[in-house]
């Protein structure tokens, strides 16, 4: 990943979730894109980076209808990928202040 400093915006713990697995890890905002950090997997070439100029929308979500810790992001391609994490909002509204830049 070519990195667009040497530090993140925002890093935060964050679970990927696909509706029945978790893969936790760091997931970050950089200039340019956001970046999920696998935990399990930190010296395989494994890795989810997704262009800020790909993406349509960020949104909360709420988790098993029990807490709004869910955060999805879609790509305008429809693809999107689903988060579990505490500061949620944070990185949202953090994602979405980077979007407006472009």
């Amino acid at each position: 990943m070519k990195q667009d400093s040497s530090v993140p915006i925002l890093s935060v713990s964050a679970l990927l979730w696909d509706g029945s697995r978790q893969l936790s890890g760091i997931l970050e905002l950089w200039e340019t894109l956001v970046f999920f950090r696998l935990d399990d997997f930190k010296n395989s070439h494994l890795q989810l980076s997704i262009p800020l100029t790909e993406l349509d929308f960020v949104e909360e979500y709420m988790v098993f209808d029990l807490a709004k810790n869910g955060l999805r992001i879609q790509s305008k391609d429809g693809r999107f990928d689903l988060f579990v994490l505490d500061e949620g909002q944070r990185f949202k509204k953090a994602v979405l202040a980077q979007m407006r830049r472009f």
